[in-house]
């Protein structure tokens, strides 16, 4: 039976260096505030993940998949190559559509649920580069008040062969 590809699988942890950097900062953010707030992330700091990022902001708006939804603000350009977003940014996930929206909100849902950064690994699907082995880190972020608002997808290839 093959693998379902159209959803993230979860992960212990990451493999990357330039991932485990990036989740090395967000710690040190979360001995000063809790959980870190959204203004403590410049994306400028991190330029070798900058174009392989997505920020998304939880909003209060409920849909037929959830009751809150994903406002993107930021789309990588390389994200948004290799998954075909170029003009997702500062859509609504559930404007976006199946199969997607579900395999967007299942990492949003995990995140929430740990309050802390969660591992996936997968691919980009239906967008012709499927062979393109990820792994993705996946950080919350609040506005005040210690409660997920935020989420930061940074991706990474990995050597993985995807089958």
């Amino acid at each position: 039976m093959q693998a379902d590809k159209s959803r993230w699988k979860k992960k212990a942890g990451i493999e990357s260096a330039t991932l485990q950097n990036l989740e090395t900062a967000w710690q040190g953010w979360t001995t000063e505030d809790g959980m870190p707030r959204r203004d403590r992330f410049d994306p400028m700091n991190f330029p070798d993940v900058l174009p392989w990022m997505i920020l998304a902001e939880l909003v209060d708006q409920p849909n037929e998949a959830r009751p809150y939804d994903m406002y993107f603000r930021y789309i990588g350009t390389e994200f948004a190559r290799y998954f075909n977003a170029q003009s997702v940014t500062r859509m609504l996930l559930s404007e976006v559509g199946p199969p997607y929206t579900e395999r967007w909100f299942a990492v949003a849902d995990a995140v929430k649920k740990a309050n802390a950064p969660r591992y996936f690994k997968g691919a980009p699907f239906g967008t012709g580069y499927d062979y393109i082995a990820l792994e993705m880190l996946a950080l919350p972020f609040a506005k005040e008040a210690g409660k997920v608002d935020f989420i930061l997808c940074s991706f990474a290839r990995t050597e993985e062969l995807l089958l």
